[in-house]
C-alpha cells in the first residue's frame, strides 16, 4: 500500500494538529500530577502504597505498547487513536468517582485503562510527529515536546487553582479531560496523515499483534535507545510524581505552593524544548543527550541538600533543563528509518511505561526510609547511565531525506 501524497498544505495542518495533540497531552497530565498530593489524602495511601497505585497504571501503559503496532495494523492509527481519546475521558472519570469514595482499588483499574488509552495516544502521535519531522527536514521534535511542557505548566497552574478553590478531583478531572478528549476527536483526521492500516507486507502486519516486543528484542539500537528512554523518563516523570509530594512533605509547603515550584521545572524543561531544534542540529543529538545527563545530576543534588527552601527554584531549572531533551531525542532516532517506524517508536516509547512501571516503588520503597527528596537521587544514577549510552541516538547514514523542495513551505512553526 503507497503512502498518500502530501504537500506542504496538508504537512502544516497535520503540524498543527500533532501540536494540539501534545498540548492535550500536557494539559491532561498536568491535571492529574497536579492533584497527587489530594488523591493521596482522599484515598489514605502510604507513599509505597501510592507508588503501588502509579505501578498498576505504568502496566496499564505497557500493555498498550505491548500491543500498538498489532493494532495499528488491524484498525489504523486513525481508528485507533479516536477510541483511545474515548477511553481516556470515561477512565478519568472513573478515577475522579474512584477518589471521591476513597477506594484505591477502584482508582487503580481506572488508572490502568487511563495510563493504557494516554500512552496509546502518546505513542501514536510521536510517530506522526517523527513523520512530520522527515517531512519538514529538520529537528523540530522537540517543539512538539515544548508544547507538552507548557500545556503541562499550564495543567499543573489549573490544578493549583482547582486545588485552592477546594473543587473536588473528580470535578477537577471530568472537566479537564473531557474537553481535550472532544478537541482530540475533532481533530484527529488532520492531525494522521495516513491513519490506513500499513500494507500486509510491512512488520507491523506480518508479526503479529505483538509486534512491538519483537521489534524491541532483536534490534540492538532500539533497545540502546529505550534504554536511553527509560533513564530519561525516570529523571521526567521522577520529578512530575514525586517533587510537588516532596515539596509538601519535606519542606511543609502547601499543595498549591508545590505545584507552582514545580511549574519552574516544567518551564526550564519547555524553554530548552522551544530551542532544541537550532541546539540539536548545531550540537548533535549525543553531545545534548551528555549535557542532558549532567544538569539532570545537577539539579537533583541541589534539591535533595539545598538547606534552604529556596534551593528549590534553582533545582528546577536546572532539573527542568536537563530533562528537557531525553525523550524527544530518543523517539526521533528511533523513527530515522521511516520504515516500520511506528513500531520502532512503540518499541521504545515502551521503555518509559517499564521505568514508570519499575522507578515509582523503587522511589517510594526508598521514601519510606529517608526524606523523599534524597529517594528522588536515583535520578543521579539515571542520568550517569543516559550519558554513558548517548552514542545510540548518532543518526544513521542511510536514514531516509525529507521532502526537500517542501521544506521551506512546511517549517512554519518554529525557529
Amino acid at each position: 500500500m503507497e503512502p498518500p501524497q502530501v504537500d506542504a498544505r496538508r504537512v502544516r495542518a497535520a503540524r498543527i494538529g500533532i501540536l494540539v495533540f501534545f498540548v492535550g497531552m500536557g494539559l491532561m497530565l498536568g491535571t492529574y500530577v497536579s492533584r497527587v498530593p489530594s488523591v493521596r489524602d482522599a484515598l489514605g495511601v502510604s507513599p509505597a502504597g501510592l507508588a503501588a497505585l502509579f505501578i498498576v497504571g505504568s502496566i496499564g501503559g505497557l500493555v498498550a505498547f505491548s500491543v500498538l503496532g498489532g493494532l495499528v495494523a488491524r484498525v489504523g492509527s486513525l481508528a485507533l487513536v479516536r477510541l483511545a481519546s474515548v477511553a481516556i475521558v470515561l477512565a478519568f472519570c472513573a478515577m475522579g468517582l474512584a477518589a471521591h469514595l476513597g477506594t484505591p482499588l477502584g482508582f487503580a483499574v481506572a488508572l490502568f485503562f487511563a495510563l493504557g488509552a494516554f500512552e496509546t495516544v502518546n505513542a501514536l502521535s510521536n510517530a506522526e510527529a517523527a513523520t512530520i519531522e522527515r517531512h519538514v527536514g529538520r529537528s523540530i521534535l522537540s517543539q512538539f515536546h515544548a508544547a507538552f511542557s507548557l500545556a503541562l505548566l499550564a495543567g499543573v497552574g489549573l490544578g493549583a487553582l482547582y486545588s485552592h478553590a477546594g473543587i473536588a478531583v473528580g470535578v477537577h478531572y471530568a472537566v479537564n479531560v473531557t474537553v481535550v478528549g472532544a478537541v482530540y476527536l475533532a481533530l484527529a483526521g488532520t492531525a494522521i496523515l495516513d491513519g490506513r492500516p500499513p500494507s500486509p507486507e510491512s512488520v507491523e502486519s506480518k508479526d503479529g499483534i505483538f509486534v512491538t516486543l519483537k521489534v524491541a528484542a532483536r534490534e540492538r539500537r532500539t533497545l540502546a535507545l529505550g534504554f536511553i528512554l527509560f533513564c530519561a523518563f525516570t529523571v521526567e516523570m521522577g520529578a512530575a510524581d514525586w517533587v510537588p509530594l516532596a515539596i509538601v512533605d519535606d519542606f511543609g509547603r502547601t499543595e498549591a505552593l508545590a505545584a507552582a515550584f514545580y511549574a519552574f521545572l516544567v518551564v526550564a524543561q519547555s524553554s530548552v524544548r522551544i530551542m532544541g531544534t537550532s541546539v540539536v542540529d548545531r550540537m548533535g543529538r549525543v553531545a545534548v543527550l551528555r549535557t542532558c545527563g549532567v544538569l539532570v545530576a545537577l539539579g537533583s543534588l541541589i534539591f535533595a541538600f539545598t538547606p534552604s527552601f529556596w534551593g528549590v527554584p534553582l533545582a528546577m531549572l536546572v532539573w527542568g533543563a536537563g530533562v528537557s531533551m531525553g525523550y524527544p531525542l530518543a523517539i526521533s532516532a528511533a523513527a530515522d528509518d521511516r520504515t516500520h517506524a511506528t513500531a520502532r517508536v512503540a518499541a521504545v516509547a515502551a521503555f518509559g511505561t517499564i521505568a514508570g512501571l519499575t522507578m515509582p516503588q523503587v522511589t517510594g520503597l526508598i521514601a519510606e526510609h529517608i526524606e523523599l527528596r534524597k529517594a528522588l537521587l536515583i535520578s543521579v544514577i539515571a542520568a550517569v547511565a543516559m550519558i554513558v549510552l548517548a552514542p545510540a541516538a548518532r543518526p544513521l547514514e542511510d536514514a531516509p531525506e525529507a521532502l526537500r523542495e517542501e521544506d521551506a513551505g512546511a517549517d512554519t512553526l518554529g525557529p
